[in-house]
């Protein structure tokens, strides 16, 4: 970087002559007062002058128009007089008079107030004045000051006064009169002006009446104390405030009315009353005020506070210098900062007047600097701080100076701790009068919201910084061990951190909480608090002190419960809190023994886990000490008593309280010892008892049962003792009595009976000495009466009666008739039940329905026996046919009806099932196990159930089939014998498939089982032939169709077994890589068994098609590479043969194809076709099959490429640059056409070749070829070529393309293909060759998709077209430079010219007559302007193209020449002459002499030429450019052809080509599609001859017509009609010279054309001018198209 300090040091000391910088005086004040504008600022500065003054009063007066020629003592009419235009303002006050420095420092603009305690630091405030006024006057003291202007420049000059003034006054004559500012608006500002304003009255007057008066009163200053708990000192540590003053403030206002009147408007209600009145006759009129109500005054008074802090400043005095420098004074030592605020009495004492409007803070008042500016403080005061420094305008605080901003931040600050300071003073005068209130608060607490509100921060504007700097003060000035602020509390002020604030937390009298009134009322200052967590919401640790601390009773414990299960239920409280909470709480009741009350009881809610339901349980019964009574709950709802953790307590609970208390009841309260309470707990019990569960219902008997808890006629009994009244069967029993309420169905549960103890029955009436004389029961007797009651036998009874003898049999025996058995082990009476010899209870009539018979049933009585005894008695009874077979009978019939089919049959061992085979006399028996119910089973010689029971099979658990495991089991040990056999046996096995899993296919598919006979031809069933075992997977499925028939075993036993044979793993035909195996261990036998070429090359092709996963296989792949089975093919000569003779498709001397056996390293790919072709005779290839030769390669196999050695021998090289480029970008352009239309093995891309590829041009090229394969011996071919591809064995590893000028596209596809694709077909040569020789429109229309690459030649147009562009900028340049030269030359000869002719001028007046009046004729010596030969057209285009037709040879072309000539305009002799006879001169004619058009500007009219051409676009308009006129040409018209012609398509280079209506689209560009490409190759060069846009050109076609070319709009349009006949064959055979320079001067000749639209004498100048300016580029344009036309002449034919 350069050392600009030495720069300036240098510059500092040159000796060139100092200058003062100058400045617009008037310029400077204007743009000073467009910063400093805002309303009353003039009033504003002068009031703070005076204030600085020490004034105590300012009069402002305004004087109107009509002021000086009213009479002393009018009254004006107010309403007017407000209305009237104002001349001049006068403001005075009765302050210090100006000092000499004063009046030295009114005259200086930005020198400020030095005085530190003065607001002033710019030194701009006076000069508001001129927003008002032009020239201000000023007097004080005995002195005067007027301001004048000079121009831009102001001017000042003082004068001494006669006498010494008291006033300082400040006259403002204004510009021009000027309306009164809004009265009611101006009242208010010098309202709000006084307020912190050292003044203490202002005056208002208008033509000397009085307006407005205002007075300020003030009280004497109290100190006030800071508190110890805040911190005065800032946190930067720069002020601390020293001592706070406060004082009370009284404005009185007198003003008069008219400064508050304006003109009535009608309001919508009163619009509407006008309606009504004119409807009612009635007219409403609006109130006018009167004169004398305008003229009367109004007086109304405010009460303010005003808290002034002394602050003290300490800086550094870097930071001093750095203040003072901004503000032109010494940061102060000292200075004031005050706020103003109203307590609620003020503020009730002062009166609402709008006047006091803005002093009244309101919600946030604003910052004072003198007066208020228009940035809030953020809360309900205002705040005077005249050391904080504001903007130019005084309207905002500076907060973006650096230094500044600081000093003003700790300003605000201060604010903030004073505002704090004054908080904590009102907050404690309020606690002062709630101590002598006597806690008498809610009268306090609009004082208290009073005070908060008025602290209530809010977002300061226009910016918030500022109030956040007085907010964060105002929270964190306390000190560090006093971190809380007063607030009014539930217990009076208090600090904040013993208050808590809750609204439901009423039921602690003795902890201090916010009134809900103030947190509702007072809500942004709360959230203030909160957010500084200077106050907190209640918490639990509270509560539980201020529990621990008394005990709750009545009203108190109610509402805590509340609360606490309101918390717990909206989740604000956990189950842990809640424990804890009720842990320290407790609860009193009253006593019952002291019905006043007086005596309580403590209960310790924290031991409590149950609660009374009333609707269950007697709220007077006693209950356990865990158990909450329900004079304390009562309050509570049951989801609240939940909330809390307690639980209803349980009937069952309370119970066995009762039954078994910790500590004995007295006896009215005990259950056995007290009959009214027994019958109340019965009661209560009873009444609960249904909704119990079995369980606890269980647990109440076993409470019970053994407790005398059951009234009775004999006294209190244990249950099972009492009997229900209802019981009469004997007299002596205890029935229950005085058992109201309580339920006979719980009495019945514990166990009262309803019918009379077994034991007693059996002891008094089925004993051989029945008592009371009753007679003995049978047991018919005694089953009528138990079921009699069946209903109220216990169960204990019903358990007795199942396992006591109580029954007798049907028996013939005498001897067991008198037996008795057990109900369970009889059976129903029944005929079949008898037929199995079952025991069959004894009842005469028996009726199954009967009440007796469901009671037996109950007891165990048997309807039917259970399948295991049925079956049992068919098994023991082997002997007894008769028995089996009728418990075999009755088993089936009564299978499903006695639900035997849960039974399983299949378990039993016992051989009780008849087979079949056996006889009646010694049947055959077998366990169900044991034998099947499928007949076709027997073919494995397994036992099959008798005939008529198989259908029953299932029923005695007999399965239909053995298990598979058994019949493979016994198929592998006991083979088919016979063919015949095997079909039986494998059609029952087909017929259970499913049942073969896995494990046994696996086994079944290596097991010999399958039986083939030796001789393949005998196969069918029961031939008599030797055979053989094969295990199934070795066999194959079908017969001798199948080509591997002879080669594998083939087998068909049917159908049937067929299927189970695949199953086991047969085939239909032999893997492939069963076939692999065997064709590469017997290819010659496989090739025989085959019968020729065709099925042996289907099985390699399929074996080649599953390569994949037979190359797995590493044996059969180790046994390929050895093994000669890959048929190889070699081509020979016809003669060549066995027999040495031709078959008949090659009798014409063809080759024929041989075909073998060979090993794959013996085999070679043929991948270049072209190699191949030469060596084919001598070599063995595989079949040219991609599946094949992947297969072959992957064997061994080698390439054809990989043995055929070229040798290149390139020749000279050639330079060429221009057929390299060309070439080069044919070859990418078409192989990028080649690769996408290509479905082979690329093995290099259009990238790789654009990256790689080497385009070379050579003399001669020649390729020797050798053949080094092992097992052929080495051949050589030797050939011309025209193109060859070569790599360098350098690192770059370059790939060459050489080619010689008659290349043939054929060898350049040749060479390209071979390093393009891997495996090149010889289509592949075909395909690319016809791609690089054929023009890209011509493959449109073959369907190649040719648009990326005419995107890309677009591309390089449009990079063309840029070039072209520049061109025409770099000349557009040229002609500026040349066209400013020119100007200046005209200047200089203009120059010339006039002095030339003052000189003359002279001359003339020396040599006149000396005698007046002798006029004499000048001799002709002395004629100086003679007359100039006239300017004819030049003949230049007859010299121009005269030369160029002559040496492209026109001149022997009559018809190219004539037409040339037409182009040229030529004038015939005859309209030579005429032309040169019309403008031959007078001979007294004095000709103007025309100077001809300096070349540059002709050059620019041929670039705008240029420019001017577009592409055709019907939307547009073309306008010709303005063009310098040329004066060297006359104009003429002639006429225009017309045409009618559409678009029908593009070009290969872009040109749009039109085509006559008339002419068929399709038919056209069939035949001309290359024609049409030439002309465009034509067209194009000749465009970059003209730096022409391409897109410009057209082509169009009409069959009819005599334009050679048309302009329209500057689109240029050419005949192809024209050029197929002239130029078309020609072009076509390389000869371009001639049709270049005629399509040059065709275009030549419409560019003019651009420039002049008719053909006159001007627009042949311009073509010629044109054909010259381009000469240059024509010729070097022409050569290069003679040299591509000749190399195109060189190409073959084939390659055109």
């Amino acid at each position: 970087m350069d050392d600009y300090s030495t720069l300036r040091t240098k510059t500092l000391g040159s000796a060139q002559e100092e200058e003062a910088v100058t400045v617009n005086t008037r310029a400077l004040i204007d743009k000073v007062l467009a910063r400093y504008s805002g309303e009353n600022t003039t009033l504003r500065e002068l009031l703070q002058n005076a204030a600085d003054a020490n004034a105590n009063s300012v009069e402002v007066r305004f004087q109107s128009d009509g002021s000086a020629s009213a009479p002393p003592g009018h009254r004006p009419d107010f309403k007017e007089l407000v209305k009237s235009k104002m001349r001049r303002m006068l403001v005075r006050n009765d302050g210090h008079s100006f000092r000499d420095e004063d009046w030295q420092r009114l005259k200086r603009i930005a020198e400020g107030n030095p005085d530190e305690t003065k607001i002033g630091a710019f030194g701009v405030g006076f000069y508001s004045v001129f927003a008002d006024c032009e020239e201000p006057f000023v007097s004080s003291g005995d002195q005067a000051m007027a301001f004048y202007w000079k121009g831009n420049s102001l001017f000042t000059r003082r004068a001494k006064l006669d006498a010494k003034d008291r006033y300082t006054t400040f006259l403002l004559e204004y510009r021009e009169p000027s309306e009164l500012p809004d009265l009611k608006d101006l009242c208010k500002f010098f309202a709000t002006s006084l307020t912190f304003v050292r003044l203490s009255s202002i005056s208002l007057y208008v033509d000397d009446h009085c307006l407005l008066s205002l007075q300020k009163k003030t009280s004497p200053s109290d100190v006030l104390q800071i508190p110890e708990s805040i911190n005065p000192l800032t946190r930067d540590k720069l002020m601390r405030i020293a001592r706070v003053d406060t004082e009370s403030v009284q404005i009185d206002a007198k003003y008069m009315n008219v400064t508050h009147y304006s003109p009535p408007v009608a309001e919508i209600g009163q619009t509407f009353r006008q309606i009504f009145s004119r409807l009612a006759s009635q007219p409403v009129t609006l109130k006018e005020p009167s004169q004398s109500d305008l003229s009367a005054y109004t007086t109304v008074s405010i009460f303010l506070r005003i808290a002034t802090a002394t602050v003290n400043t300490s800086v550094t005095t870097s930071f001093a210098k750095e203040l003072e420098r901004a503000t032109k004074k010494p940061p102060p030592r000292t200075t004031k900062l005050a706020i103003l605020s109203m307590s609620k009495d003020e503020l009730d004492a002062s009166e609402d007047a709008e006047i006091f409007s803005n002093v009244l803070p309101g919600k946030s008042g604003r910052i004072f600097i003198g007066f208020p500016t228009h940035q809030t403080t953020s809360i309900g005061a205002h705040i005077s701080a005249p050391s904080v420094i504001p903007t130019v305008e005084r309207e905002n605080i500076d907060l973006n100076a650096k230094v500044i901003r600081n000093w003003n931040i700790e300003m605000l600050r201060i604010a903030g701790i004073l505002a704090r300071i004054m908080y904590t003073d009102e907050m404690s005068a309020l606690a002062r009068r709630a101590e002598r209130q006597k806690g008498q608060l809610e009268d306090l607490f609009d004082h208290a919201i009073h005070i908060m509100r008025q602290f209530t921060f809010t977002p300061s504007t226009p910016a918030s910084a500022v109030g956040d700097h007085i907010r964060v003060e105002f929270w964190s000035c306390s000190n560090r061990r006093s971190n809380s602020i007063e607030v009014m509390s539930t217990r009076g002020v208090l600090p904040s951190d013993r208050v808590r604030l809750s609204s439901d937390v009423n039921f602690l009298v003795g902890l201090p909480l916010l009134p809900e009134r103030i947190a509702k009322e007072a809500h942004e200052f709360i959230r203030g608090l909160r957010e500084v967590g200077l106050l907190t919401e209640i918490t639990t640790t509270d509560i539980q002190q201020e529990l621990q601390s008394r005990a709750l009773g009545g009203e108190q414990q109610d509402l805590f419960l509340k609360w606490l299960a309101e918390k717990r239920t909206k989740g604000d409280l956990d189950d842990n809190i809640v424990r804890n909470l009720l842990g320290v709480a407790v609860a009193t009741i009253s006593s019952p023994e002291d019905p006043n009350g007086a005596v309580t009881i403590p209960i310790s809610l924290g031991m409590i886990k149950y609660y009374v339901n009333v609707n269950k349980l007697s709220p007077d019964v006693p209950i356990p000490s865990d158990c909450l009574p329900f004079q304390v709950t009562k309050a509570l709802t049951r989801p609240q008593l939940m909330a809390l953790g307690w639980e209803e307590i349980a009937i069952l609970t309370w119970l066995r309280f009762i039954c078994s208390p910790p500590h004995p009841l007295p006896a009215p309260q005990n259950i056995e010892l007290s009959t009214k309470f027994s019958t109340q707990v019965l009661a209560i019990v009873s009444k609960n008892w249904e909704p119990m569960p079995s369980k606890q219902k269980q647990e109440v008997v076993d409470l019970l049962r053994n407790k005398r808890c059951i009234p009775t006629k004999m006294g209190l009994r244990i249950p099972t003792e009492a009997y229900f009244s209802t019981v009469k069967l004997f007299q002596d029993l205890p029935l229950i009595v005085n058992m109201g309420g309580v339920r006979d169905k719980f009495l019945t549960a514990l166990g009262v009976r309803k019918t009379v103890e077994l034991k007693l029955v059996f002891e008094r009436l089925m004993s051989e000495n029945a008592t009371q004389g009753r007679t003995k029961w049978s047991h018919l007797d005694l089953i009528r009466y138990l079921a009699s009651v069946w209903n109220d036998i216990p169960k204990d009874d019903i358990t007795k009666l199942k396992s006591k003898a109580i029954c007798k049999a049907e028996t013939s025996d005498p001897q067991s008739q008198q037996r008795l058995y057990k109900v369970s082990h009889l059976y129903e009476p029944d005929d079949q039940l008898r037929k199995l010899g079952l025991p069959i209870l004894y009842w005469p009539n028996w009726k199954a329905g009967s009440v007796e018979g469901r009671f037996l049933a109950s007891l165990g009585l048997k309807r039917y026996p259970s399948a295991q005894d049925v079956l049992t008695i068919a098994a023991v009874s082997a002997d007894d046919a008769r028995l089996r077979e009728a418990a075999l009978q009755y088993y089936v019939n009564n299978y499903y009806n006695n639900g035997y089919t849960a039974f399983n049959a299949a378990g039993l061992e016992v051989a009780f099932l008849p087979l079949q085979g056996g006889s009646q006399e010694k049947p055959k028996l077998a366990a169900p196990g044991h034998c099947y119910s499928n007949p076709r089973a027997a073919i494995l010689g397994y036992d099959i159930l008798r005939s008529d029971l198989q259908e029953h099979g299932p029923k005695f658990g007999v399965f239909a089939d053995p298990p598979m495991t058994f019949c493979v089991d016994k198929l592998i040990i006991q083979p088919p014998t016979t063919i015949r056999d095997a079909e039986e046996k494998f059609s029952y096995l087909s017929t259970r498939l499913a049942d073969i899993l896995p494990h046994l296919v696996e086994r079944l598919s290596s097991a010999r089982i399958v039986p083939v006979p030796s001789k393949p031809s005998d196969i069918r069933p029961g031939s008599a032939g030797k055979l053989k075992w094969i295990p199934p997977r070795n066999c194959f499925l079908g017969g001798q169709d199948s080509i591997y028939f002879e080669i594998f075993d083939f087998v068909d036993l049917g159908q049937d077994a067929n299927a189970f044979l695949t199953k086991c793993g047969s085939k239909h035909e032999p893997t492939v890589a069963e076939v692999a195996y065997m064709i590469v261990r017997e290819p010659d036998r496989l090739l025989d068994v085959f019968g020729g070429e065709k099925k042996y090359m289907g099985a390699l092709r399929s074996i080649a098609e599953n390569w994949s996963h037979l190359k797995k296989d590493k044996i059969l792949v180790k046994e390929m590479r050895k093994s000669r089975f890959l048929g190889a093919l070699r081509e020979v000569s016809a003669g060549n043969g066995a027999d040495g003779s031709a078959t008949e498709e090659n009798a014409d001397g063809g080759t024929l194809r041989e075909f073998t056996l060979a090993r794959a390293d013996q085999v070679l790919v043929i991948d270049e076709y072209v190699t191949y072709v030469m060596f084919k005779s001598e070599i063995l290839t595989a079949p040219q099959e991609d599946i094949l030769e992947s297969f072959y390669t992957s064997l061994g196999a080698s390439a054809v490429s990989a043995k055929v050695f070229p040798e290149w021998r390139i020749g000279n090289p050639i330079h060429a640059e221009k057929e390299v480029e060309r070439l080069s970008k044919l070859v990418l352009e078409r192989c990028r056409l080649f690769l996408h239309n290509n479905n082979e093995e690329v093995a290099h891309d259009a990238q790789w070749l654009e990256n790689n590829l080497r385009v070379s041009y050579v003399d001669t090229i020649r390729v020797r070829n050798t053949l080094k394969h092992e097992g052929y011996k080495a051949i050589s071919h030797q050939q011309n070529k025209t193109a060859a591809i070569t790599r360098d064995n350098n690192s770059t590893r370059q790939t060459n393309l050489y080619v010689t000028h008659n290349f043939l596209y054929y060898d350049v596809s040749v060479g390209l293909v071979t390093i393009i694709l891997r495996r090149p077909k010889p289509h592949s040569y075909l395909l690319l060759e016809s791609l690089l020789s054929t023009d890209l429109m011509v493959l449109k229309s073959r369907g190649f998709n040719v648009e990326r690459i005419l995107k890309a030649k677009a591309a390089e147009a449009r990079i063309a077209e840029d070039q072209r562009r520049r061109r025409l900028e770099e000349e557009q340049r040229r002609f500026e430079e040349e066209e400013k030269l020119a100007r200046e030359k005209e200047k200089l000869q203009q120059k010339q010219i006039l002095r030339e002719q003052e000189k003359q001028a002279i001359q003339e007046l020396e040599e006149r007559p000396t005698m007046p009046g002798a006029f004499t004729e000048p001799s002709p010596q002395r004629r100086t302007n003679l007359p100039l030969p006239s300017i004819m057209d030049r003949p230049r285009p007859n010299n121009f193209f005269g030369r160029v037709t002559k040496t492209l040879g026109f001149d022997k072309d009559n018809q190219q020449a004539e037409q040339i000539k037409n182009l040229l305009d030529y004038q015939s002799r005859e309209q030579q002459q005429l032309v040169q006879s019309s403008i031959t001169p007078t001979p007294h004619a004095q000709p103007q002499v025309e100077k001809p058009t300096e070349p540059h500007r002709i050059r620019e009219n041929l670039r705008r030429a240029v420019e001017s051409s577009r592409s055709h676009d019907s939307n547009n308009l073309f306008c010709p450019p303005n063009a310098f006129a040329v004066k060297e040409q006359k104009s003429y018209c002639d006429s225009r052809p017309s045409h009618d012609i559409t678009f029908a398509g593009n070009s290969a280079l872009g040109i749009k080509l039109y085509v006559d209506k008339r002419v068929k689209v399709q038919d056209f560009f069939g035949k001309n599609v290359a024609a049409v490409n030439s002309f465009s190759q034509l067209l194009k060069q000749i465009a970059e001859i003209y730096s022409l846009n391409i897109t410009s050109m057209h082509i169009y076609f009409d069959e009819q017509g005599t334009a050679i070319a048309f302009n329209t709009n500057g689109s240029i349009f050419c005949n192809l009609r024209f050029f197929l006949q002239l130029h078309s064959g020609a072009v076509a055979k390389g000869d371009t010279e001639k049709a270049l320079a005629y399509w040059f001067v065709v275009v030549a000749h419409e560019l003019a054309h651009n420039l002049v639209s008719d053909h006159s004498a001007q627009h042949s100048f311009y073509a010629v001018v044109y054909s010259e300016t381009f000469v240059q580029e024509f010729f070097t344009g022409a050569m290069t198209a003679i040299q591509r036309g000749k190399e195109a002449n060189a190409q073959p034919s084939s390659s055109a």
